[in-house]
């Protein structure tokens, strides 16, 4: 009888442990305050409609393997600091939006100044790895920039919507769409983005594909290297490929700026391919090395070389402003090799290409 009474014993003390198990647990979240015993003891998490308060961040550090679904609207009360607002962690995430969206209120912030003026946060920080994925999410009124990945691998984002465009005539200024910066193996797909700044700005990096964006409004799919560090570790990108991409009604079509004033680094196979442009106001294709305190200084180094950019069916149109350039290509002194451009034609642009250095296959 013993025996029996013991393996009963055994039995609902399993049980008990499994359903208790957070492992097994499922939450749901209303409030602000609710997000940490969710992250600490939930595997499955919905998010519902909540406000975030001033200074805070919805921050989640999540267990491998959670699954979080957004199905309400999430606001963001204001404060003027750097944010950013939302930080998203952890290995084989699962994190897919079904109804919901992220508003950051961004017209609280907007001044026309960006960078400058009052202090702004950033909104969406990714910093996930394991073959982690971000469906659907969508993303309105970034106060500043809007996506951050950082310190990220191995992260698949899909189907992003991210709209900015209020900004257009309410004083929206450096709404990246993008950014991505010391991280590999990112791929972000079937995405729209609508706002002031880049869409796409690689900072630094690796094993990055970027398929099938829509962008409008902005400066386009850019590269900007050496901006935020001296060392040459921090100024280096490599194995870069865009393709299917529309650019419209924005400044640049592909921009690609290497900082004259930072340290050593590289550039190192970029590929554009199948890349539609319309409405483009400045430069169709725009590749510098002159940049400098946020400018260009007109004096090109070879500090940051670019070896391997290559361009298959670029096309498109200029807007047709006074000054349009469909190309523009200042390098410095060896600071460009290798190059191969085919099927690359853009027309409308009022004034006539520049280029310091020809690609294989282009006439400039």
């Amino acid at each position: 009888m013993c025996k029996y009474v013991l393996q009963l014993v055994l039995v609902v003390g399993i049980a008990l442990a499994v359903r208790a198990s957070p492992l097994n647990a499922s939450c749901s979240v209303s409030s602000y305050d609710d997000v940490a015993s969710a992250v600490s003891s939930c595997t499955s998490i919905t998010l519902g409609s909540f406000t975030v308060p001033a200074g805070k961040a919805l921050s989640m550090s999540l267990k491998s393997g959670t699954t979080v679904t957004v199905t309400g609207t999430i606001k963001f009360a204001y404060s003027e600091w750097k944010g950013p607002l939302v930080e998203i962690s952890g290995s084989k995430i699962t994190f897919k939006n079904s109804g919901g969206t992220f508003d950051g209120q961004g017209a609280n912030y907007w001044d026309g100044k960006g960078d400058s003026g009052v202090t702004k946060p950033k909104f969406f920080r990714i910093k996930t790895s394991g073959g982690s994925t971000f469906s659907n999410i969508k993303l309105k009124n970034c106060p500043h920039q809007c996506v951050s990945i950082n310190s990220a691998s191995d992260t698949t984002l899909n189907g992003w919507t991210i709209d900015v465009s209020a900004g257009d005539s309410a004083g929206g200024k450096n709404t990246d769409g993008f950014d991505l910066s010391s991280s590999s193996g990112i791929t972000i797909e079937n995405s729209v983005v609508k706002n002031q700044d880049d869409c796409v700005a690689i900072n630094q990096g690796s094993n990055y594909v970027f398929k099938n964006l829509t962008c409008s409004g902005g400066h386009g799919l850019s590269l900007s290297v050496g901006q935020s560090s001296s060392s040459g570790s921090a100024n280096t990108v490599s194995n870069v490929t865009f393709s299917d991409c529309t650019v419209k009604n924005s400044r640049n079509g592909i921009h690609i700026k290497t900082h004259s004033d930072a340290g050593s680094g590289s550039v190192t196979d970029v590929t554009y391919k199948n890349i539609k442009l319309s409405g483009i106001t400045n430069y169709g294709i725009n590749v510098q090395q002159d940049y400098e305190n946020g400018g260009s200084s007109g004096n090109p180094k070879g500090n940051i070389p670019i070896k391997n950019l290559k361009l298959s069916s670029v096309t498109g149109t200029m807007s047709g402003g006074s000054s349009s350039m469909p190309v523009y290509i200042l390098c410095g002194s060896n600071g460009c090799s290798s190059w191969t451009w085919s099927g690359v034609s853009i027309t409308g642009g009022k004034k006539s290409n520049s280029c310091n250095y020809s690609p294989s296959g282009f006439s400039c």
